[in-house]
């Protein structure tokens, strides 16, 4: 499928686009409950403001988010409403306001240390990492047409290093495939660990974690695990030997490195959020809910966790796990209604 960029209208100084595309499926993740006795899990939280938002990442200072909105974006040859597609956004926790920065597709965005950059990969069959400013200017393509990667298809979920000078991201289908690594600029792309999927930084910014199948032999006994490794793709460490793995994915790792927060498959058959320490060990359910956990994000304090629920019927809503309560809250609740810019 030929890549279509189409640029929209412009509003309020900030330049919108949209990518018509069709879909790159990721590997995900699954698992049966270790844990703890009746926690306070988020069955009976406050209500959601109805507003769709999804896999989001925090602002360097903890007070900005980054995240996916599946909503209508207009037509412009039309004139009328356009597909709902998932756009990129902005919203500022303390002053209670978002603003759209891309209208879409853009999924899986993260903002660069220094905050003035988000990275993100786009839903299409050929799926390209695109980087751009916060305010929605110098949108730079890093992976395919254009880029300084023009070969480079089915790249997703980037991550900026702790200090900024790499994006870490994977390359999900064709050989090789892998855990991959690049300059923030696009230079020196290199796949690091083979088959690798969902690669998150480690805050020594010299370390990663990931999931990976725990042989490469293709028959019923493979599983997929969650690993530990240095930047350099060496020192390969496998952290978990869970059962029923088919949905084990979104490893996250806590600012002082101890811990790590995954998604992985509940006994009633869901995807949950988990924590484990560090060396893989204290594996523990943290939430339960309707529907199906997605992307757990540490604060930058190390004391909350932001995650993303798929809900019965397909919208999406973002909440906010305290670490050592187990209390959950809309990050956009119901009875706060956010101000749009």
């Amino acid at each position: 499928m030929p890549h279509l960029l189409h640029v929209l209208t412009r509003p309020a100084r900030r330049s919108l686009i949209v990518f018509f595309v069709g879909s790159v499926v990721l590997t995900a993740a699954a698992c049966s409950l270790i844990g703890e006795d009746n926690p306070p899990w988020d069955t009976d939280i406050p209500e959601s403001e109805a507003f769709d938002a999804d896999r989001a990442g925090w602002g360097p200072e903890g007070r900005r988010i980054v995240f996916e909105h599946n909503g209508p974006i207009p037509d412009t040859t039309a004139g009328g409403p356009g597909l709902a597609v998932n756009q990129l956004w902005v919203a500022d926790l303390e002053a209670g306001t978002r603003r759209p920065v891309l209208l879409g597709p853009a999924v899986a965005p993260d903002w660069s240390p220094d905050g003035q950059w988000l990275a993100f990969s786009t839903r299409i069959s050929d799926a390209y990492l695109y980087r751009v400013s916060v305010d929605g200017e110098q949108l730079t393509p890093l992976t395919g047409p254009n880029s300084p990667n023009p070969d480079l298809e089915e790249t997703v979920t980037p991550e900026w290093s702790p200090n900024g000078d790499r994006l870490l991201y994977t390359v999900v289908a064709g050989e090789p495939r892998g855990i991959s690594i690049m300059k923030p600029d696009g230079s020196e792309a290199r796949i690091i660990i083979s088959y690798g999927v969902m690669g998150s930084w480690f805050p020594d910014g010299e370390h990663v974690v990931y999931v990976n199948w725990d042989q490469r032999v293709e028959d019923a006994s493979r599983r997929k695990q969650i690993y530990r490794a240095r930047d350099s793709g060496s020192g390969t460490e496998k952290l978990t030997d869970l059962p029923n793995s088919g949905i084990i994915g979104y490893p996250s790792v806590s600012p002082d490195g101890t811990q790590i927060a995954f998604v992985h498959r509940a006994e009633d058959g869901s995807a949950e959020v988990f924590l484990m320490h560090a060396d893989g060990t204290g594996i523990r359910r943290v939430t339960q809910g309707p529907g199906s956990a997605e992307r757990p994000e540490w604060h930058p304090e190390g004391k909350t966790i932001m995650f993303s629920r798929e809900l019965p019927g397909g919208s999406h809503r973002l909440y906010l796990l305290d670490v050592e309560t187990l209390e959950v809250e809309p990050v956009f609740p119901a009875q706060e209604a956010q101000r749009t810019e």
